[in-house]
């Protein structure tokens, strides 16, 4: 898998934020406090269903929003085609997969039917 894009929303200190990615190694780089290890939490939360220890879907949520959303967009390994996966927390919470490819059409829905996609 090669990830291509992050797109936060008020994600803890970030109000609104992409991040691309070039093919190969890529480095996050920016003093303490920059939002570094949130960009690699979102991944995380995105791909993985993860979260930093302690942290609840409502701790990432930025102070005075109702909920955040991350959007992290991929290239497969297993067929090299791009694919979105979107996960919202906080108020209005939304786990898809979808595929850009075709149309935005939605492949997976709810933790249990992304996670095992």
């Amino acid at each position: 898998m090669q990830i291509l894009s992050v797109q936060l929303e008020n994600l803890r200190s970030y109000r609104k934020a992409a991040v691309q990615f070039v093919p190969g190694v890529n480095a996050i780089v920016g003093a303490n406090g920059a939002g570094k290890s949130t960009v690699l939490s979102a991944i995380g939360l995105a791909l993985f269903n993860t979260r930093p220890p302690g942290i609840s879907g409502n701790d990432l949520v930025r102070e005075g929003a109702s909920n955040a959303t991350v959007a992290v967009e991929f290239e497969s390994a297993l067929d090299g085609r791009r694919y979105q996966v979107e996960r919202r927390v906080g108020n209005g919470q939304r786990y898809r997969a979808y595929d850009p490819e075709m149309g935005m059409s939605i492949l997976a829905e709810g933790v249990a039917d992304v996670e095992g996609w």
